[in-house]
């Protein structure tokens, strides 16, 4: 195999944390699950959380997986893509689907979903540009680099913006 077995555990790992389909094929609603924000340097700037049918053993680990994916994906599609190809929008699992958003500044935006939500660059798009680089980078008060948990309107504007998509439903519905 091309992988190595550090990536195939690594794999692994998230496809373990994720599975979010205990109920073995039953319905399920479309949905959102995470959101990640990766400053420079793999940090990670914001994390939230709907949905979660199992509790995470440990964020911290979680959040460091699917950084560290990001980063493996990134170099992978920039290997075997065609010339220029620069990184990827989105991965989908039985269990979930990945979409990612870079932008120029280094900042890594990242939605999971349930497999069946559609594309989601323009989402994310808005997110920055409309929502993180308002109530974050242009807020005097906000330090590169800090969470972006010090800057509440953004993450009040950010849960408004996400629970009114149609694709954001809630177990308790």
């Amino acid at each position: 195999s091309c992988f190595s077995s550090a990536a195939r555990r690594q794999t692994a790992s998230i496809l373990d944390l994720w599975d979010r389909r205990g109920w073995h094929g039953s319905f399920l609603p479309i949905m959102i699950y995470n959101f990640y924000i990766f400053g420079r340097g793999r940090k990670c700037l914001c994390r939230e959380e709907w949905n979660r049918t199992k509790p995470c053993p440990d964020e911290r680990e979680e959040t460091k997986l699917i950084s560290g994916l990001l980063i493996t994906l990134n170099s992978f599609t920039q290997q075997i893509g065609p010339p220029k190809t620069t990184g990827f929008v989105s991965y989908v699992t039985p269990q979930y689907k990945l979409h990612a958003f870079d932008t120029l500044t280094g900042y890594r935006f990242v939605l999971t979903t349930d497999p069946g939500v559609p594309d989601q660059q323009e989402s994310l798009r808005h997110i920055y540009a409309e929502l993180f680089v308002e109530h974050v980078i242009k807020n005097p008060l906000y330090l590169p680099g800090e969470d972006v948990s010090k800057c509440p309107g953004f993450t009040a504007q950010l849960h408004s913006f996400l629970q009114t998509r149609p694709y954001f439903a809630s177990l308790m519905s």
